[in-house]
């Protein structure tokens, strides 16, 4: 592992942060360390990069424990979601900082500057004040100037948060691109579940100062492990007795029932639902656009659940009734969780 966290606790006041987290990052890794506020991602990130020291705990970068080794000293870039770029320095400027504290050469700085510039997508700004710039430009600037003493670890704060949907998405795929060219191992830090996804080679799941779950976006996202991830991605419903819905298994002292909204299947009465015999009826109470489609609320058997149809299937009013048959969900007990597929789905169909 290139980076090693062991046993590491961090309070603020009465508030712990992080308790006692321990977990591996291997090098040349894209890693996302995702959960809501206050989870304790954002205090591993600062612990990591020495701007924060944990209480008890080691840290371990290339197998060198750096507790008590100064920020400026580990060899770690950083990038932070307000740009935090000087405004009286040119683009130029802003990416030689580090490289002119380090005390190169002119012309090793002005090689490396350009280099970054190309990199980065921005040649031929350099001249420019982050004034001039676009949101985005400026973020690029602040990677290149991070990347500029060129760190073995690069550690991202939510680095999009500052920026606006489109280039939100066109910046995920360029650092992803770009983190896998340079191989250098990378942390980023996102409440954004769409991103982490979307970016992360691998993900770290925080809640409440634990790690609830390490694993690929795929393994975390179909194989949650814990109560917490269960429930935590997409919008899932949550309800207590799932036995309301036809042909899942039966399990005892089951705490709650978690639907995803692509577990839920809805169709019109004038459409043909494959299983039928395992349909139950629903009133739909609301109807929403999203960018991927109709979202919909809909009542069935007392229970709320969210669902979703594409633009080019017929339209569904709210106060309709409709056939809704789930896939799948999962069951929580304590902290564990479990996928129950619908027993329908290994039903045979005929084709006649």
């Amino acid at each position: 592992m290139y980076v090693e966290l062991k046993h590491i606790n961090k309070h603020f006041g009465n508030f712990k942060a992080s308790d006692d987290v321990t977990v591996g990052i291997e090098k040349g890794k894209l890693i996302g360390l995702l959960g809501p506020s206050g989870s304790g991602k954002t205090t591993i990130l600062r612990m990591i990069a020495g701007l924060e020291n944990p209480d008890s705990g080691e840290i371990i970068i290339d197998g060198k424990v750096v507790n008590n080794i100064p920020a400026s000293k580990r060899g770690i870039g950083f990038v932070f979601q307000s740009y935090a770029l000087f405004r009286y320095m040119t683009v130029f400027e802003n990416i030689a900082f580090g490289l002119k504290i380090a005390k190169k050469s002119k012309e090793e700085i002005r090689k490396r500057v350009l280099e970054l510039l190309d990199l980065v997508g921005l040649s031929g700004l350099e001249k420019r004040y982050p004034s001039e710039l676009s949101g985005g430009q400026r973020q690029r600037v602040a990677f290149a100037r991070a990347l500029a003493p060129n760190p073995q670890l690069l550690l991202l704060d939510e680095p999009f948060a500052a920026i606006d949907a489109k280039v939100r998405q066109e910046l995920r795929h360029w650092l992803k691109q770009m983190i896998a060219k340079l191989g250098v191992t990378s942390i980023f830090v996102t409440h954004d579940q769409d991103e982490a996804i979307e970016v992360a080679d691998e993900l770290i799941i925080t809640n409440k100062g634990r790690i609830e779950q390490v694993g690929t976006p795929y393994e975390i996202y179909n194989n949650p492990k814990t109560a917490f991830t269960a429930s935590f991605f997409g919008q899932p419903s949550i309800f207590k007795d799932y036995s309301r819905f036809r042909n899942f298994e039966a399990i005892e002292k089951i705490d709650n029932a978690v639907v995803r909204p692509e577990f839920v299947k809805v169709t019109k009465k004038s459409e043909v639902q494959k299983y039928s015999k395992s349909a139950e009826e629903g009133i739909v109470e609301e109807v929403n656009f999203r960018s991927y489609g109709i979202e919909l609320r809909i009542r069935v058997n007392g229970v709320e659940l969210t669902a979703r149809r594409s633009f080019d299937e017929p339209k569904v009013e709210v106060g309709e009734k409709v056939d809704v048959f789930l896939y799948r969900l999962f069951v929580t007990e304590g902290n564990e969780a479990h996928l129950l597929k619908n027993q329908s789905l290994r039903e045979p169909v005929v084709v006649i």
